[in-house]
């Protein structure tokens, strides 16, 4: 098996060689003039088992971009087989028409990965597993809410309630709640499909302390409402969790704003909250999946 880092992931796929004990290939990335993309694979892949570790954060439509260069490079040098670990994945959440003649976008993406060649996706809580079952390729969705769980557990937290929105939410805060053996409950939240604005409610749960958690945080506003509600309903101790911590516009200085005592992220996306790290998680997985 050859482990090859793409542009935007090289330490994140550092770390996963670390605790495989191997070596990996640094894809050679540059900007031509006109901002266009050049890519070359500087080592030996053929007849190799290959794992291309490229996170598609933002700028996703350049991170993207690279991604779809470097697999079919990797096919066309004659890799065995191409998988890709993406631990956040772009377009998840346009997973539906959510409106008439809107871009189901995920779809597409996952339609020209297949159209490549490409074998299997790795990635960490993705927003929409309900389209797994359709994906034209294997899609490992690895849930990163016990690793979270344990990382609170060494935070100085005595009895907090585990707080998320929905009934995807609900499921996630109910695995963080397990592990850390308290209370937990998920607010209802309703977007506006053309402005986009988030409307939340939550009844009434006793407490002091509690721990929200989502899968997103990108610009905040289901977070900032959700936070307020708990500020007035006498909690003194607001911790917001994420795994995929995107922060578009300045949404952690508003999270703060808020009334969040503490910003806690995996690092499935750069970012200077990331307090746990995800690659255990997906390294494991990789030995059992490639017995490597």
């Amino acid at each position: 098996m050859k482990l090859v880092a793409g542009p935007s992931s090289i330490e994140f796929a550092s770390k996963i060689a670390k605790e495989l004990g191997t070596d990996f290939i640094k894809i050679e990335h540059k900007f031509f003039p006109d901002k266009e993309n050049y890519i070359r694979v500087p080592g030996q892949v053929k007849d190799e088992k290959v794992v291309l570790v490229q996170g598609m954060h933002p700028p996703q439509d350049v991170h993207l971009v690279q991604t779809l260069l470097a697999i079919d490079t990797l096919i066309d040098l004659g890799a065995e087989s191409v998988e890709l670990v993406s631990p956040y994945i772009a377009y998840a959440r346009q997973d539906r028409r959510f409106l008439e003649g809107e871009a189901v976008s995920f779809m597409t993406i996952l339609k020209t990965f297949h159209k490549l060649g490409l074998k299997k996706l790795y990635t960490v809580n993705i927003h929409c597993p309900w389209i797994i079952p359709e994906s034209p390729l294997a899609i490992v969705d690895l849930r990163a809410e016990n690793v979270l769980a344990k990382h609170l557990e060494k935070c100085g937290l005595s009895n907090p309630v585990i707080v998320s929105v929905g009934k995807r939410g609900l499921d996630m805060a109910r695995m963080v709640a397990e592990v850390l053996k308290v209370e937990y409950t998920a607010a209802r939240s309703e977007r506006d499909k053309v402005s986009g604005m988030v409307k939340v409610e939550l009844d009434g749960i006793p407490g002091k302390e509690v721990v929200i958690v989502d899968d997103i945080i990108s610009t905040g506003g289901t977070m900032i409402e959700l936070i307020k509600q708990l500020k007035n309903k006498g909690f003194t101790k607001i911790f917001a969790t994420c795994i995929h911590a995107l922060l578009v516009n300045n949404a952690d200085e508003k999270i703060f704003k808020a009334g969040a005592e503490r910003l806690i992220a995996s690092d499935t996306v750069p970012n200077k909250y990331a307090e746990f790290t995800v690659t255990s998680l997906i390294a494991q997985t990789l030995k059992k999946e490639l017995d490597v």
